[in-house]
């Protein structure tokens, strides 16, 4: 049964991954190519197509291997915190790795940038639409009331029930279901889960905030069309994550509710892992059918570029390694991401330290009240 359990989270959490990291150069911007700024036409340059093959076949073979040694892994091992272990190192080393190849390759278009000039003598633009902020860029944070009702409902739950609840209140499992730590009935350790919900709750606002503030971005071939799919690109991730973090925070709140009603321990574990694995698996089809910025949507054109001469900013010298945004004349907080789906911040602003910060101390903080 143990084995059973190891096996599921393996493919919910190793193949999503993996797909994910995989498929990216195939989703961003055609303004983009790992993480550096080329022409458009520079997507079909024999040097560029030949990189992003070799990205998908390295990355995809590293991630296929390490999956498959995860899984043999699996069987061979019966102790909790052997697997763990690693599941761990197999996850933290599949991401060094393909850091690595996705480095050396974003090293390698820089070079050919380099050596086509592209960019050096075109000119550039930077379109900024003064309509864009006056548009419904988010779903209404209204939306996310049922979530704090949710807390709420949670909240009775734990305080009408607290005397109903073991005076060993159970705070780990093993994959058999037996308990394999326990702590003193108290207040704080029954109420832990109303706690966890609220933290993602801050989190959910929060990123919803993001997605609204984020900087514009308009691709030059089509800035006008761009910027309505970008719109649409927001709309839709913002529904996905209102929707699915009511769905997580439904998921802990059955926890009190399956320790009232004598379920088993495996109950709220399996809920937990068919929502999370429901959640990644939707944000991969939703990342494939939008892209980054909505560049995979239709416009309203009908998705044909208009001519320009004019290409989009060269902002190179301010992403690090491709991504991370360094950019103190910036006053935006908030950028997309130039590898991958979704936003980052700006790290040049003392704000986003604050910020950084805050979470950390919170998400470290966080087990210690519980406990």
């Amino acid at each position: 049964m143990a084995n059973n359990w190891m096996l599921l989270l393996v493919l919910v959490i190793m193949i999503p991954v993996v797909l994910t990291t995989t498929v990216i150069p195939l989703l961003t911007r055609r303004i983009e190519s790992f993480g550096v700024t080329i022409p458009e036409e520079g997507q079909n340059h024999p040097d560029i197509r030949a990189l992003r093959k070799s990205y998908l076949w390295w990355n995809g073979g590293l991630g296929a291997l390490l999956t498959a040694s995860l899984m043999i892994i699996t069987f061979r091992i019966s102790s909790d915190n052997a697997w763990g272990i690693a599941l761990a190192a197999h996850t933290v080393l599949y991401i060094i790795v393909s850091f690595g190849i996705y480095y050396k390759i974003h090293r390698a278009v820089k070079a050919i940038k380099e050596k086509e000039q592209w960019l050096k003598d075109a000119p550039q633009r930077i379109m900024v639409s003064t309509a864009f902020r006056t548009e419904k860029l988010t779903q209404p944070h209204y939306w996310f009331i049922p979530h704090l009702l949710l807390i709420m409902g949670t909240i009775l739950v734990c305080v009408l029930g607290y005397d109903r609840f073991p005076e060993l209140m159970p705070m780990k499992y093993d994959f058999n279901g037996e308990v394999t730590r326990s702590v003193a009935k108290s207040y704080t350790s029954v109420l832990w889960p109303v706690f966890v919900q609220a933290f993602l709750l801050i989190v959910f606002v929060f990123t919803n905030v993001v997605i609204g503030r984020s900087k514009q971005v308009a691709e030059a071939s089509d800035p006008e069309g761009s910027l309505h799919r970008n719109l649409r690109f927001r709309r839709i991730w913002s529904a996905y994550l209102i929707i699915f973090g009511f769905m997580i925070m439904a998921a802990i709140g059955m926890i009190p509710v399956g320790m009232l009603l004598d379920w088993s321990g495996n109950v709220s574990a399996l809920a937990t892992i068919l929502v999370v694995g429901l959640m990644v698996v939707s944000s991969i089809a939703l990342s494939v059918k939008t892209g980054q910025g909505g560049s995979r949507l239709k416009s309203e054109s009908g998705g044909k570029p208009q001519t320009t001469v004019a290409s989009a900013a060269d902002h190179d010298r301010h992403w690090k390694l491709g991504v991370i945004y360094f950019n103190p004349n910036d006053p935006a907080l908030f950028v997309e991401k130039r590898f991958g789906i979704g936003w980052t911040m700006n790290m040049a602003r003392p704000v986003v330290w604050i910020i950084v910060v805050l979470i950390i101390l919170v998400a470290v903080g966080l087990p210690l009240i519980i406990e």
